[in-house]
Parts: C-alpha cells; sequence; structure tokens
C-alpha cells in the first residue's frame, strides 16, 4: 500500500512542473540578422527546459510567410522585419537590441503564470493576404514572359 502512496505522490510531483511556454521563430535563410537570434533562442530553450522553439523558415515556404503574416496582424506589428518571435503575449520583429531582453522576460512571465500558444491568436486581426519573396519573384518572371510574348506575337 505504501509503495502506491509513494508512487501517485512521485506521479503528481512530476506531473506538477512548471507550464510548458511555446516560441514562434521566423527567419530567412542567410539572413545575417536571423543568425544571432536563432543562436539566442537556443541558447534560451537550454536555460529553460520549459520552453518549446519552433522554427519557420519564410523565404522559400508560402505557408509559413502567410503564417509570420497573420500572427504579425493578430499581434499589431507594423512591419514583420525578419527574424521575427512570438512568444505569450508578445509579438517582437527586427534586429532591435532590446528584443533578446523583452524575449526572455516573457518566457520567464510565461514559465511562472502560463501562456497560450500564439497560434491561439490568430483569429484576431484583419489579415491581408500577401505574396511571399518567392512567389512575388514568381509572378513578376511570369507577368515578364507574357509580356515578352504579348510583344512578340
Amino acid at each position: 500500500m505504501r509503495k502506491w502512496i509513494v508512487f501517485v505522490l512521485l506521479l503528481i510531483g512530476f506531473g506538477a512542473s512548471a507550464a510548458e511556454v511555446k516560441l514562434l521563430f521566423f527567419y530567412l535563410t542567410g539572413c545575417s540578422q536571423c543568425a544571432p537570434m536563432k543562436e539566442f533562442l537556443a541558447e534560451l530553450a537550454e536555460r529553460y527546459p520549459e520552453l518549446e522553439v519552433r522554427a519557420y523558415e519564410v523565404g522559400l515556404s508560402p505557408k509559413n510567410w502567410r503564417l509570420m503574416m497573420r500572427l504579425a496582424d493578430a499581434y499589431e506589428l507594423k512591419d514583420a522585419e525578419v527574424p521575427v518571435v512570438f512568444v505569450g503575449e508578445l509579438g517582437v520583429a527586427g534586429p532591435a537590441p532590446g528584443n533578446t531582453l523583452l524575449i526572455e522576460e516573457e518566457v520567464q512571465r510565461c514559465i511562472a503564470e502560463g501562456c497560450p500558444s500564439p497560434i491561439e491568436r490568430l483569429g484576431r486581426g484583419r489579415w491581408i493576404p500577401s505574396l511571399n519573396p518567392l512567389e512575388t519573384v514568381v509572378l513578376a518572371l511570369f507577368l515578364a514572359w507574357a509580356l515578352y510574348t504579348v510583344l512578340q506575337g
């Protein structure tokens, strides 16, 4: 009987750990400003085991680009310049020097108080569809080809 009580108490103790915090990180491959943020987030995840960092490359993925833009709208970010990070109630964009401090403070707050995933904010805002860089290039090439074809014929 005592073994069961000890077992149940151990389960309760392991289950009572701090809340899991989800952080979404959007970047472009080759972005000089994104690499330091990526390193910072890796270090942050090591210091806070409750933190789950999800990274999304937006240059070659229209789906990831649209997700970033929808979240930027929901968080009311004016400019979604990579790197972009969303965690708890915080959305930051660009290489501003204070962003890392703000991110760490929000992670600590979310661990202590609990925070919903940034994905849960997607219903907010007035998202306007936009093209990611790859789609823009493809569209420009297609339009140039179509114009060339019309002018030649």
